[in-house]
């Protein structure tokens, strides 16, 4: 009967790690937490969905716990990079200007305006110029960061989809959800200005409720990509 038992959970957690290290595990698996979350908190709102999407909503409180799991979980794996400065250490830059971003940091930053990233910042002339100059060099210090990464893999990247690669299926999970997650942040702005007229209130609630959703589980893909990797790393 031991034997059983041992033989038993041998099998188990083999079936698991093949199912989690499969290249389909990430994508499915959003698929099914987003839709299920989404359907939960619109059919559980009692109408009032810009509740849970609102700064300080609970999305935004499990984003942020999520984004601190994440810094977490890229200390506990950094043996896995042996360059510590331009991958590891970059990863973990951006994951905390991730979290920033998310925390809102950015409103705080500006004394004459809400936000300094964006081109209306920099276009306005009742801006300092000291902020400009500031806020601009540590934009530039971001997208050279974002492209370096995105350069040294991006061939890589392009070779392994094809092989069915299993971190560049979650990596590339994870890059279209955020990508997606902007558009449809900028909907309903975009309409309102083709159309001239605002969108339907129950339609803006879900796109919010999709769009804040969304990009509430992108720091756990981060994690789960990280978790993969390793443990890929481990078998070889």
């Amino acid at each position: 009967p031991v034997t059983c038992d041992k033989t038993n959970l041998m099998l188990c957690s083999a079936n698991f790690s093949f199912a989690f290290l499969s290249p389909f595990f990430t994508p499915i698996l959003f698929l099914l937490l987003w839709g299920s979350f989404d359907f939960i908190v619109y059919h559980y709102a009692n109408d009032n969905i810009l509740t849970y999407t609102k700064e300080g909503g609970i999305i935004e409180n499990i984003a942020h716990f999520g984004y601190i799991l994440l810094i977490a979980t890229l200390l506990l794996v950094c043996e896995d990079y042996k360059d510590k400065i331009k991958s590891w250490g970059i990863y973990l830059f951006l994951a905390l200007i991730a979290f920033l971003r998310e925390a809102g940091i950015h409103h705080y930053l500006s004394k004459t305006d809400t936000t300094p990233f964006k081109s209306r910042f920099f276009l306005n002339p009742n801006n300092p110029l000291g902020e400009k100059i500031i806020y601009g060099c540590l934009l530039i210090i971001i997208l050279c960061a974002v492209l370096y990464i995105a350069i040294k893999y991006i061939k890589h990247l392009i070779t392994s989809f094809f092989k069915l690669n299993t971190v560049t299926f979650s990596i590339a999970t994870m890059c279209s959800i955020g990508v997606i997650s902007k558009l449809v942040d900028r909907f309903p702005a975009n309409y309102r200005k083709s159309h001239g007229v605002a969108l339907d209130e129950n339609l803006y609630e879900l796109m919010q409720l999709m769009e804040e959703s969304s990009e509430m589980f992108l720091p756990y893909l981060a994690i789960l990509i990280l978790v993969q990797y390793h443990l890929i790393n481990a078998k070889k």
